[in-house]
């Protein structure tokens, strides 16, 4: 059942989502023809616009893409979870925990495919003509060691990936979690999901304080040896990641499995 829920989630997706990322590469090779033909270098004054209009559409759909996608997603749970959808949906014979992972699964996979989309954009337009394989591994193995704090490797690259995927389940769940929630208010349920969301992001950011502090007072105390930070680690990303992903899943089914309302 849940292959099938994904499968069903995926065909109900990709008409919209699937046109919106097509768009990154048209606009890519538009862009980078821009670039490399030295429009820029003509006496024309009309080409020089027409290049900087390429160039300003090109940076408007990466933003318009990656917010549309997260805009759509969150409607697309929001009305086929809570919505009128919602109805046909919660009557089935499935398992609520299936109807979560069967979402989330497919979010985080178009989220994902739209930031490599991105990436793979970036390199290819700011890359010399001929080296872009040569830049975007210099550029892979830049935020390997970033995250990893560590040379380049096959298991930080691995762990890396892996962290990746975590950070957006947490992402995408946290705000499964704060729709879900907002679905308690009797009235006015968008607006208490926002609230919802606002104070999940103060509550992290006070307990990455306290991390902080707590650090700080451990490297006070035993001045022998330094306590690292795990904030721009793998490990850190990976750890808070499964963290958060599983009080956001709880919650999330909480709701949905005890507390549904659809009226």
């Amino acid at each position: 059942m849940l292959g099938k829920l994904m499968k069903y989630e995926w065909k109900a997706t990709w008409k919209l989502l699937l046109p919106m990322n097509m768009l990154i590469i048209v606009m890519t090779f538009l862009a980078c023809v821009t670039v490399q033909v030295d429009f820029f270098d003509s006496d024309n004054s009309m080409v020089i616009f027409s290049a900087m209009m390429i160039l300003l559409t090109y940076i408007g759909s990466m933003f318009v893409v990656c917010i549309g996608t997260a805009i759509y997603l969150i409607y697309r749970f929001y009305t086929s979870t809570y919505g009128d959808q919602g109805y046909l949906l919660h009557t089935l014979p499935v398992d609520k925990h299936h109807i979560i992972i069967a979402k989330v699964a497919v979010s985080a996979a178009w989220i994902f495919i739209s930031m490599m989309l991105v990436f793979m954009s970036v390199m290819f337009l700011f890359a010399e003509q001929g080296e872009f394989l040569v830049d975007i591994t210099e550029a892979f193995e830049s935020v390997i060691e970033y995250w990893g704090g560590s040379e380049v490797s096959g298991f930080v690259l691995i762990m890396t990936f892996i962290a990746t995927v975590f950070h957006i389940f947490a992402r995408v769940l946290k705000v499964t979690a704060c729709v879900s929630l907002g679905q308690l208010s009797s009235d006015h349920k968008v607006i208490m999901s926002f609230a919802f969301y606002f104070a999940f992001y103060f509550v992290q950011r006070i307990f990455t304080m306290l991390y902080y502090v707590f650090i700080e007072i451990l490297n006070h105390a035993n001045e022998s040896y330094r306590f690292s930070y795990f904030d721009n680690s793998w490990e850190g990303t990976l750890i808070s990641s499964i963290l958060y992903s599983v009080v956001f899943y709880l919650l999330t089914w909480y709701v949905m499995d005890k507390k549904l309302n659809l009226e």
